[in-house]
């Protein structure tokens, strides 16, 4: 920190020197005038979307330092993001948060990387060279009527840069006390036919620290990976894009062990093993002036040996038509059908793990196909041209295990202005069923041998989950006051139904046959098993208020806040206890982001972020709050050189955010971390 601060002192004189030309990507019409196609599959401004969405920008990105696309989603107003350890993260939209967050869709360039078997997101192989993201589109609230099941609570769409765009070279070396790499990238044409690049990452980051004993977490976590994109024009009316990856990693972890035999808990360093790759294809035809489609289509594959979960082996195809007319008059109707295969391997892990520990799931059958057929339609009605925007949207979904599902929306946009737009929304979702839900069990906890149980006692959870249910009522403001000030304010209230629950029943003693009282067997022959039905027997209600401002006083000084709050309260059936928690977000957060240019070659950012306190991350273990501040400092003494020191996480030495939910490992910190980043574009 003191290194960063005594770097900005010593640029203040030059303060005076600052250009008159704004020296950031987009002013603030431009922001509001940014084209997204995330809330309504087809190209439109952000003032035009009836829906909470934010835009991370390309500048954005490169500003904040970050390396990972769940610290970029820290500055999005109403998004909860907590690490866990070194290569895990909690990141949810409007509560319900935890390692297996699953009511929230992420998709790369328009691919859906959710994983069927807990319905959440692996977030330590998301990744992407971040210098090559175009934007990130972040909508709060639902969106499964466009993108379908598990788009509950928001959408995130990750877009990277076109071909085009990304021609020449691009080397990136990152060194410091947490966190090493580079990347290497490469770009070139086809003459007039499109363009193409290449690209190569690679990168290793250290363990964080033991919350009780401040020692080394065994959580290193390394990877690498390669990838392609071109870009064809092949005619004035079509465009075609062929793009893919393959990485290859490890995920360190440090987990605790369970024995039904003394001495009953550990703590042992574990490593995932992590590979995989994806291709996809996508053709774009201007069929009219009017009228145009989208083919697109991708296979998936995944590989993660996670000892004490699960050897997974996932292959998906996804195919997916989208057609858009706008031959009627006051209408933009958006069309589409799409279908998904999933074939699947799972079985325990037991890789580097004592053979009389407890494996944490299992699933039944050990292998299985899903199959996903869906149908959507929207149209947005000119109620008053360029004024008065009615969207009504229907999607139907059938899937394996609950049949057809309906997730319908309506809409209504109004622009008396062009510096304000007010909107409202209605939209049910759903959660479908994901493979542990239908067929699977967890061991959650042992308890170990006490004086009221002379035994150790296992709980375990399994049973049968059906689809979850969201209504959510929405309402938002965007507002431009002047060329140097906006402000983008969201309300919403959510109604939650069926959420998924466990039940405790009675206490089993094994083997079966022995009788409870007297269950004094030999220690590792007999154990109590205290288990849980788990099924949909709660319900959930949330309200909140989401604002982003952004100000410009100056040409050369932005300030960008946001501010989240939000509460819920679920209601639970008899004596049943709902897996999502209400506590699991915090109720308040706050970020303030200032980026200024002294000079033209110098950039200074500070950004400074207040969590509040987390009352219950799971089995009533709690996470104060805090605030943090990360910085950073770049200067480019040609135009095709950066030079830049990072600091995160720099008011303490390291503090928790989150903790799994299945306390499947221990309690870790963050850690400060400084580091020197070099780019060159050749």
């Amino acid at each position: 920190m003191a290194v960063l601060c005594s770097l900005v002192v010593g640029l203040l004189p030059f303060a005076g020197q600052a250009a008159d030309d704004p020296l950031f990507d987009l002013d603030l019409t431009e922001v509001l005038n940014l084209e997204i196609t995330s809330v309504s599959k087809k190209p439109q401004t952000v003032s035009q979307a009836a829906a909470a969405v934010f835009v991370i920008t390309a500048d954005d990105i490169r500003r904040s330092g970050a390396t990972t696309i769940p610290d970029l989603l820290r500055m999005v107003p109403g998004v909860q993001v907590g690490q866990i350890s070194s290569n895990t993260w909690a990141v949810s939209s409007r509560g319900m948060d935890g390692r297996f967050t699953n009511k929230l869709l992420v998709l790369m360039d328009g691919r859906s990387v959710y994983s069927p078997t807990f319905s959440g997101v692996y977030w330590d192989v998301q990744d992407a060279v971040i210098e090559d993201i175009e934007r990130i589109e972040v909508i709060r609230g639902p969106g499964a009527t466009l993108w379908g099941a598990n788009a509950v609570n928001g959408v995130i769409n990750i877009i990277t840069r076109s071909a085009a765009s990304t021609q020449g070279g691009l080397l990136v070396g990152r060194a410091g006390d947490d966190e090493r790499g580079g990347a290497v990238r490469y770009g070139g044409s086809f003459g007039e036919l499109g363009h193409w690049r290449a690209y190569a990452k690679g990168f290793t980051r250290d363990p964080v620290v033991v919350e009780a004993t401040g020692k080394d977490a065994g959580d290193s976590w390394r990877q690498a990976r390669a990838g392609f994109r071109a870009d064809l024009t092949p005619s004035t009316r079509d465009a075609v894009t062929l793009q893919g990856d393959y990485y290859r990693g490890r995920s360190g972890e440090l987990s605790n062990l369970n024995f039904v035999i003394p001495p009953y808990n550990a703590i042992a360093e574990t490593d995932q093993k992590l590979a995989g790759g994806n291709l996809t294809l996508r053709w774009q035809r201007e069929v009219s002036a009017s009228d145009s489609f989208t083919l697109q289509a991708y296979v998936d594959y995944t590989r993660r040996d996670w000892p004490l979960h699960f050897d997974e082996r996932r292959t998906t195809y996804d195919l997916d038509f989208q057609y858009r007319s706008r031959r009627f008059s006051g209408h933009d109707l958006v069309a589409g059908l799409a279908y998904r295969y999933s074939r699947d391997a799972l079985h325990p892990s037991y890789r580097g793990v004592p053979a009389a520990s407890l494996v944490y799931p299992d699933v039944q059958p050990a292998s299985a196909e899903r199959r996903l057929l869906s149908a959507f339609l929207q149209d947005d009605i000119a109620l008053v041209p360029e004024k008065l925007i009615l969207t009504l949207g229907g999607k139907f979904e059938k899937n394996d295990y609950t049949g057809v599902e309906f997730q319908p929306n309506a809409r209504l946009l109004w622009t008396p202005s062009e510096s304000t737009s007010l909107w409202t929304s209605v939209a049910k979702a759903v959660r479908t069923p994901s493979r542990i839900d239908r067929g699977g069990y967890v061991n959650v906890q042992l308890l170990p041998p006490s004086m009221m149980l002379p035994l150790p006692v296992l709980v375990q959870g399994a049973g049968i989950v059906e689809s979850e249910s969201l209504i959510a009522y929405e309402v938002g403001v965007k507002q431009r006051f002047s060329k140097t000030l906006s402000a983008d304010l969201s309300l919403y209230y959510n109604e939650y139904d069926k959420l998924r629950s466990g039940r405790l029943i009675g206490l089993l003693c094994m083997p079966a046959r022995a009788p409870v009282p007297g269950c004094l067997l030999q220690p590792g022959q007999s154990y109590l098993l205290q288990s849980s039905l788990v099924a949909n027997e709660a319900r959930a209600r949330s309200h909140g208020v989401e604002l982003a401002l952004d100000w410009r006083p100056l040409s050369t000084l932005r300030f960008q806040a946001a501010l989240s709050q939000q509460s819920m309260s679920v209601q639970e059936k008899g004596s049943a206890f709902s897996t999502d928690r209400e506590e699991s977000a915090p109720e308040v957060q706050a970020s303030l982001r200032a980026m200024w240019n002294p000079r033209s070659s110098v950039d200074v950012d500070f950004w400074l972020r207040r969590v509040g306190r987390l009352a219950d991350v799971g089995a009533g273990v709690a996470i104060p709050a805090y605030t943090e501040l990360d910085a950073r400092l770049a200067w480019r003494p040609r135009k095709d050189v950066e030079l830049a020191l990072i600091g995160r996480n720099l008011l303490h030495r390291s503090h928790p955010e989150f903790r799994s939910e299945l306390q499947d490992i221990p309690s870790l910190e963050v850690d400060r971390s400084v580091a020197a980043q070099v780019t060159w574009k050749f």
